[in-house]
């Protein structure tokens, strides 16, 4: 097709229609209620261009660039669809479509907006379309709709894109960052209208959905890392899948806010929902700032820009000279206009003065960022985001700080004896200690998780009754130091900020001593300790993220987090036997420490396999397994006899639909995800030459007690939809009774795809199942090249010699059952939320026709 400009005009066009669509429904936010096909309409237009683009890719309309480099008219269609979100463009316009679907889906008032005087709903909905309008306005930037030049020739989807997994897993994560995004405009309406009514209510109406979709798109891609990477495994702390980790841990902790003793204050739920959105927008940023975190396998959006900094502000700050510099600086305007909004919320609260709605305007300098770049700083306008300095995007974070101050400096002091950071000196400390741990550290994401943990301490009526915040900055200090982001004196002064206040405060003589022997304390602990823990890993991860730019810290990561999870499996074991002795409780949680503490000191290397394998100075794999096993082993019985426990309640009422039994289900299919993490990850060293098999034809070698005898080459062109051909090995494998080959167990065929064109083969992973879990096989795809040669010049049945990597995974089966006990729990706690909160509106609609 050569009318490329022509139809390039006709296409582009949707663009302009859904900014129009935007606009009117910025304007009139409740048109549905007036005229409902209009509103339904314009929400479809909004869509419209990536319903644009994914036809123009399914017709492989080359006049298209986007189409042009990335499609392919021997391509399914269902691949041809997955590779609309194969760049840059594709991706955003999803977002859009996703953001339309949404706001009409909830266009309706939630718990406690309807009849509110203060515009909240109303607000609400203009948030959310404004966050849309952001996304479109980079696609704009980056012309998705560009014509194709002559004699272009692209280079066709990335082979490992062309797979069933990858036609749902990019879209659902997509739909669950845009649920965060809705979040956020949840929290931002009611801090700047403090219409807080059932703010809980309103908040789970999207976050429980929201963890479900992001539990079951991490999941798959899990699967396709585990069926198409070669790899081996379904998890690596890939830069890419731990910033998709971030916004899950996020919901997770805040669909717990309600189970923890007392209330949660709206400023927890508003900054839970701000988190959730910029944890999104981070993510999304480390898979598109190609080059930033090139340690990642999974950026298939990449950048080239020389010798980068060491910091991830200054690596972002490099891309301001990339083509499409608009989307990531909208990303990082919208960052760091969120974590100004939080700034402000807390400054708001604590000096008693609320956000006015009238400066709620300062919520849409992602838009008016996007809006510049794409007029005045995109394409071949003269000006460029580097003519943007790096001090206007932290500039940003201080409009909504500074529309929200008094003419107070300091929160007013009370009559009451607590000990507060500022009545400590009359000396704005929180503005020093921010100014001294960014110049200790010389790194702004830094300083700004810094300053969003250290300003709820500083606000606080109590500073000791803040501790959950002390908490988690203490875990930040250890986790930047543990993972050399700071050095020990800078760590150690960050931790001197947030462990100040007791240090300095009297002691509390007066309070009542607390015993872990009383039921009640016991359960207390339970119920702080998940969202407590679950908080701490978050800070951890995110922290371990910002290390990893160059190398990833498979590690660390599971060096430190295993302490936290044991603490969850500590947790669910007191809450599940809430009803039962606490001596007994304490007795079983001593024992389970011994053999844990006996097991690190004795047994580390008895699990076999490659717990042996040094992780981090002297200690082994091992020694991690020992740290978190027994203590989900002991969670998992008791979690069990609460599933049933909650069954037969929910049965007695007639519904399977109730949320503590959900809620347990969910845990444990955790505790079993956990168990098999154990066995198929943390005791499999995948650097480990020894599980690298060279196989001699018609020989059985025998590994790890089993059997392989690689029988015949296989050489495939048309068994499969994509690709070029396939050459591969097939693999009879045996028990071994000793030195003796047993039964045969099955036969595999591991191998590598070819891609011509690309001149990118696939590795074709191979499993074979069995009942204890799977073993899998991957081809050295290094020997395809001399294998082809050894065929050609002579034939396949010369190939005698061939190399393969084979993983054992005992237990991998109770990965998948736990994730899928995780989904199965997950959607009866959001089908059952979303008819409780319907009711609850329903009987507020009728109160108040009774009143009227």
């Amino acid at each position: 097709m050569k009318d490329g400009a022509p139809r390039w005009g006709m296409w582009g066009f949707t663009l302009w229609l859904a900014l129009f669509a935007i606009i009117a429904l910025m304007i009139r936010p409740r048109l549905h209620e007036t005229s409902a096909s209009l509103s339904f309409l314009l929400h479809v237009v909004m869509a419209l261009p990536f319903f644009s683009l994914a036809y123009l890719f399914m017709a492989n309309d080359t006049s298209i660039l986007h189409v042009a480099a990335f499609g392919g008219a021997d391509l399914p269609l269902k691949y041809r669809f997955a590779a609309t979100w194969a760049a840059r463009e594709g991706p955003l316009l999803m977002w859009l479509g996703w953001m339309a679907l949404l706001s009409w889906w909830w266009r309706r008032p939630f718990a406690g907006e309807q009849g509110s005087p203060h515009g909240v709903y109303e607000l609400r909905l203009r948030l959310a379309y404004g966050m849309s309008l952001a996304l479109l306005l980079i696609s704009f930037s980056l012309d998705p709709f560009k014509a194709t030049p002559a004699f272009f020739l692209g280079n066709g989807l990335n082979p490992l894109l062309q797979t069933d997994l990858m036609v749902i897993h990019p879209p659902l994560i997509f739909l669950a960052y845009s649920m965060c995004l809705h979040l956020s405009a949840v929290g931002l309406s009611t801090a700047y209208t403090q219409a807080s009514t059932s703010l809980g209510d309103r908040m789970l109406t999207i976050a429980r959905p929201a963890l479900f979709i992001a539990t079951l798109g991490i999941g798959l891609g899990g699967l396709w890392a585990y069926l198409i990477l070669d790899w081996g495994g379904y998890w690596a702390w890939d830069p890419v899948e731990t910033g998709s980790f971030l916004p899950w841990l996020a919901l997770v902790a805040m669909v717990h806010l309600r189970t923890r003793p007392g209330k949660a204050s709206e400023q927890v739920w508003i900054g839970a929902s701000l988190l959730t959105a910029l944890l999104s927008l981070f993510a999304t940023t480390v898979t598109r700032a190609g080059g930033v975190w090139a340690s990642s396998i999974h950026t298939f959006v990449t950048n080239d820009s020389g010798t980068p900094p060491n910091d991830v502000f200054g690596r972002l700050m490099q891309l301001q000279a990339d083509a499409a510099a608009t989307e990531i600086m909208v990303y990082v305007t919208w960052m760091f206009t969120l974590m100004g909004c939080w700034f402000a919320v807390l400054h708001s609260q604590g000096t008693g003065r609320f956000l006015q709605k009238n400066h709620v305007w300062a919520t849409g300098i992602p838009v008016a960022a996007g809006l510049i770049g794409w007029l005045l700083l995109s394409g071949d306008s003269v000006m460029s985001w580097t003519s943007v300095p790096h001090i206007v995007f932290l500039g940003l974070l201080f409009i909504p700080l500074g529309l929200s101050s008094s003419s107070k400096s300091k929160p007013a002091s009370d009559e009451t004896q607590e000990w507060t950071y500022y009545g400590l000196s009359p000396a704005p400390i929180h503005f020093l200690a921010s100014v001294a741990v960014f110049l200790l550290t010389q790194d702004v994401f830094i300083t700004l998780a810094f300053i969003a943990l250290f300003l709820p301490l500083y606000y606080a009526p109590s500073a000791l009754d803040a501790w959950p915040w002390a908490a988690a900055g203490v875990v930040l200090g250890l986790s930047l130091a543990w993972s050399e982001l700071l050095s020990l004196p800078v760590a150690g002064f960050v931790l001197f900020l947030y462990v100040l206040p007791w240090l300095l405060a009297p002691n509390q003589d007066e309070e009542e001593a607390v015993s872990l022997l009383d039921g009640r304390t016991q359960r207390r602990i339970a119920l702080w300790g998940c969202v407590i823990l679950i908080s701490l890993y978050l800070v951890l991860t995110w922290a371990l993220l910002l290390a990893s730019i160059d190398a990833v810290n498979f590690d660390a990561h599971e060096l430190y987090g295993a302490p936290l999870m044991t603490g969850v499996a500590v947790c669910f074991f007191l809450y599940t036997r809430r009803k039962d002795d606490p001596k007994d409780n304490l007795i079983l949680i001593g024992l389970t420490l011994a053999i844990s503490t006996i097991g690190f000191v004795l047994f580390a290397d008895s699990f076999g396999r490659d717990a042996s394998t040094l992780i981090s100075g002297s200690l082994t794999r091992g020694h991690i397994v020992w740290v978190s096993l027994p203590a989900l082993i002991l969670a998992l019985v008791p979690m069990a006899r609460e599933v049933k426990r909650t069954w037969t309640k929910a049965r007695n009422k007639g519904t399977m639909l109730h949320i503590p039994f959900g809620a347990h289900i969910v845990h444990l299919g955790l505790l079993l995800l956990l168990l098999g993490h154990l066995s198929t990850t943390v005791l499999v060293d995948r650097g480990d030459a020894s599980h690298r098999l060279s196989l001699v034809k018609d020989e059985v070698i025998i590994h790890d007690g089993i059997g392989y005898e690689f029988t015949e080459l296989a050489l495939v062109s048309d068994e499969f939809e994509v690709g070029d051909g396939f050459v591969g090995v097939y693999i009879n494998v045996y028990e071994m009774n000793g030195n003796e080959v047993g039964e045969k167990i099955g036969e595999v065929r591991p191998g590598m795809l070819r891609f011509d064109e690309q001149g990118i083969p696939r590795s074709e992973v191979d499993t074979l199942t069995r009942l204890g879990g799977d073993i899998v096989f991957i081809f050295d795809g290094s020997q395809s090249n001399a294998l082809m040669q050894t065929v050609q010049s002579q034939n396949a049945e010369a190939v005698d010699l061939v190399r393969v990597t084979i993983y054992d995974l005992p237990h991998s089966h109770t990965v998948w059952l736990g994730w899928v006990m995780m989904m199965g729990g997950m959607a009866m706690v959001t089908i059952s939320g979303s008819k409780k909160a319907s009711q609850r509106i329903n009987d507020a609609n009728g109160k108040q026709v009774e009143e009227e």
